[in-house]
């Protein structure tokens, strides 16, 4: 029969209150304390259980802090073994101050636990390990390798509380009291065991053997089921029926107290059984982390068993006496929730803390009100899963983060991830609360996880909710025409959540092919809009329909989805609101450049003014609001439009967008007849690097405000050689003031060339631009001039402007027949 092993300590890592002396091997006689100060041969034990203990280290090389998530200090990097050997081919280690190479080939397995005041290392290695050239200072000062017939026991005795991490290289394992720069140790793997054929199975992606060692700490018997590769280990220590299976960094560790207690090794990891068979079990064995079997108090049984697991709580709770009530009400609300009753739970503990108000500051009934308010659709409540939490339940509690994050949308990236980095230990939740999670977080994966993360959804059961997951799954990884047949099959699925995202997605996806046009996509989604409801997608289906407007430059519409999602949304509107609502009105206000129909001007201006307000301050709503500050002075605002501009100065980003805002205030200022203010505009928005169009509109304005300050001769010097419209046109309008015919005449005839086309009906502004010239040209006695102005616009004239434009361009004899047939009548 095996020894019993006395319990560890409560908290991880186990601290085994029995600890022999020092040096104590499996199986051998005590050593003196001074165990691990040098070579030594255990007594009673076989020569080649050798432990050597080695002097100072080589100088460490360092890495840069380069790119470490979790923000704690970076080690340096591991120096190349001793000897000038190769660790990966030799077996030597190389050692650092705070971090340790071992060499373990990738085809061997290891385990990693602490026991007592001792960090553990078995490696399932078959062959010797060369430990000749093992060095090590600080923490590692004391670390001894024991190299067994089939094993290598790596012991590390710990002076303090720190902890060790240990992460997979190419050339081995490291062990650090740091962890691995450019890593976020939160974020690895863990073992998420689960009921398997004959036993308790603890999944791994490439299982090493299975060893039974005697833990040289406690003298307790230990099953070691080792990785070959970084699967991470438990998270939390469990105390089964004769068993305990202990926190490990890595691998599994069981001490064994009962002798049907037994492990062995199969393809898929190591397997715990009780005399080669599979045991019930409440969640012991299942639920490797205290957040799932201490505060969620979820418990591995059918649902009938749940239900019954309630029936019972809710007697006791009704029963026990003051001293007792909170924890019995607590348990009452741990049976609801593990049966799928999040209102319930929700109910059962708001009311038990309005009696007991200072049980909230537990952890555990924090977190268990936090997951019910989640589950029972209200985000506001649950947000407090973001934490603060225990460092020993960071990683615990990534899985309900990830549920948080994917409800209040905005971060689907990350929640997809952490997610995914749990499928397994939500697949081993009861029945009930597995079938109201698992659908929609293997979802979130597929739609929105990295290719690593939607590995994790294989062998999902089966049902429509997971054929649509498999549809998401293909179209991300480029099987277009399968998902799209997918999609169009479930789009007609009796379940109506599953149909409406299928169709959803169809619609979508005919849009972007062109199959569909805008519009009637946009229709479309109108018809989806009751089941994207009741789907809980209504925001995501009317941003998508806002999208399809927009296509289709329907900005009306497009902003009444996008109004109607910001009167009745939640967070991940709140979060997809702002993007797609600048899209529409940098939309409209770029349609709007070239509007001549006032109205139209008019109705676009009031869709922006009465948006501009949601929009967050930054460079693209400055953007926005000069194009809306151009509209304004089209439609003759000048101090509307002046506020609007001097508020998007300071919100643009780059010179050329600032100069642009500055020629905007500067116009706005000239209209509102303050040219000393249009200066100051362009001065505080200049600069050196201006694009040479900047540099030109802002010379045309500088000739403006000479001409507005009675300077003339300035404004034509600045306009020299610009032969812009806008220059030509400030130019002959000097000359026309000061009589300058000729000189006015060249100016307009410049300006007629490019803007009166030599075919089609010419507008108001064209026509006016004609009579200019033929007055101008008239006034100079210019007669080529009139001749080349007449042949340019035909009859093409309408009206009174027809009759005048040809009084001025005929001939003087013409004219004078005209004049006196005129008189006769």
């Amino acid at each position: 029969m095996l020894p019993k092993a006395p319990p560890p300590a409560p908290t991880p890592p186990p601290t085994p209150p029995a600890q022999p002396a020092a040096g104590q091997a499996a199986g051998g006689d005590s050593q003196s304390n001074d165990a691990f100060s040098g070579d030594m041969l255990l007594k009673g034990l076989p020569e080649s259980w050798r432990a050597v203990v080695l002097d100072k280290p080589t100088p460490p090389q360092q890495v840069p802090q380069n790119g470490n998530k979790s923000a704690r200090a970076v080690a340096g990097k591991a120096p190349a073994p001793a000897n000038g050997q190769n660790g990966s081919t030799t077996g030597q280690t190389a050692i650092s101050t705070n971090r340790v190479l071992i060499p373990v080939p990738s085809d061997m397995g290891i385990a990693a636990f602490q026991s007592a005041n001792r960090f553990l290392i078995v490696v399932d290695n078959a062959r010797p390990m060369d430990t000749s050239a093992l060095r090590g200072d600080g923490i590692f000062s004391s670390l001894t390798v024991s190299t067994l017939a089939d094993a290598t026991l790596i012991q590390v005795q710990l002076p303090d509380t720190r902890k060790l991490y240990l992460s997979q290289q190419a050339e081995g394992w490291v062990l650090g009291d740091q962890p691995p720069p450019v890593t976020d140790y939160d974020d690895r793997r863990v073992i998420n065991p689960r009921p398997g054929d004959g036993g308790i199975l603890y999944p791994m992606r490439k299982p090493g053997r299975v060893l039974s060692i005697t833990d040289p700490a406690s003298g307790s018997r230990l099953f070691v089921g080792t990785s070959t590769m970084d699967d991470g280990g438990i998270l939390s220590l469990r105390v089964g029926k004769g068993y305990e299976v202990w926190p490990t960094t890595e691998g599994v560790v069981v001490a064994a107290q009962s002798p049907e207690i037994s492990m062995r090794a199969t393809p898929d990891g190591p397997l715990l059984s009780i005399e080669g068979k599979a045991f019930p079990d409440q969640g012991v064995a299942v639920y490797a982390s205290d957040v799932d079997l201490k505060w969620l108090g979820l418990q591995s049984l059918p649902p009938e068993k749940l239900r019954e697991r309630l029936h019972d709580a809710f007697l006791a709770a009704a029963d026990s006496d003051p001293a007792q009530r909170f924890e019995k009400r607590l348990e009452e609300a741990k049976a609801a929730f593990s049966a799928g009753s999040a209102t319930e739970a929700r109910g059962i503990l708001t009311v038990a803390l309005e009696d007991d108000p200072e049980e909230a500051e537990r952890p555990g009934v924090r977190f268990l009100l936090a997951a019910s308010e989640l589950l029972a659709g209200n985000k506001e409540g649950a947000s407090l899963l973001e934490g603060p939490w225990p460092d020993g339940q960071k990683r615990a509690v990534q899985l309900w983060r990830g549920l948080y994050l994917a409800a209040v949308g905005g971060h689907e990236a990350e929640a997809a991830h952490l997610l995914a980095m749990d499928v397994e230990r939500l697949k081993n939740y009861p029945a009930p609360l597995r079938d109201m999670l698992l659908p929609g977080v293997a979802e979130e994966i597929a739609r929105y996880g990295t290719q690593a993360d939607v590995e994790a959804l294989e062998k999902l059961p089966a049902g429509s909710p997971y054929q649509l997951v498999d549809a998401f799954r293909k179209l991300r990884s480029g099987q277009r025409e399968q998902a799209y047949g997918l999609f169009a099959k479930l789009a007609d699925d009796r379940d109506p959540i599953v149909a409406e995202k299928a169709l959803e997605q169809r619609i979508s996806m005919n849009l972007a092919s062109g199959k569909t046009a805008p519009d009637a996509a946009a229709e479309q989604y109108n018809t989806l809009m009751p089941d994207a409801r009741l789907a809980g997608r209504e925001v995501q289906a009317r941003l998508q329909q806002a999208d399809a407007y927009m296509r289709a430059h329907d900005w009306t519409d497009a902003l009444d989805s996008i109004d109607t999602v910001q009167a009745g949304t939640g967070d991940a509107g709140d979060k997809l609101i702002p993007s797609i609502l600048m899209q529409a009105l940098a939309g409209i206000a770029q349609e709007s450049g070239g509007a001549t129909d006032k109205a139209t001007l008019l109705h676009d201006a009031a869709l922006i003014k009465a948006h501009l307000p949601i929009l967050p301050d930054g460079p693209r709503k400055g953007e926005v609001m000069v194009a809306y500050g151009k509209m304004l002075l089209k439609l003759g605002l000048p101090d509307e439009a002046a506020d609007i501009f001097s508020s998007a100065v300071p919100m643009l980003a780059t010179p050329d967008l600032k100069a642009l805002a500055g020629e905007g205030l500067a116009d706005a200022n000239l209209e509102r007849k303050r040219p000393q203010d249009a200066l100051k505009a362009l001065t505080v928005t200049d600069s050196a690097g201006l694009p040479d169009a900047s540099r030109a509109a802002r010379q045309r304005i500088m000739a403006r405000i000479a001409l507005a300050t009675g300077d003339q001769n300035k404004a034509l010097a600045l306009l020299d050689g610009d032969t812009s419209p806008v220059s030509l046109d400030i130019s002959a309008r000097i000359h026309e003031g000061r009589g300058e015919w000729p000189a006015a005449v060249q100016d307009v005839r410049q300006l007629a060339g490019t803007e009166i086309p030599q075919k089609g009906p010419l507008d108001a502004d064209m026509q006016s631009l004609a009579l200019r010239l033929a007055s101008d040209a008239s006034q100079a006695g210019d007669r080529a001039m009139l001749d080349w102005v007449a042949a340019l616009v035909g009859d093409r004239m309408d009206g009174d402007n027809a009759r005048l434009f040809q009084l001025l361009t005929k001939p003087v004899d013409a004219a004078l027949t005209t004049a006196g047939t005129e008189a006769g009548q």
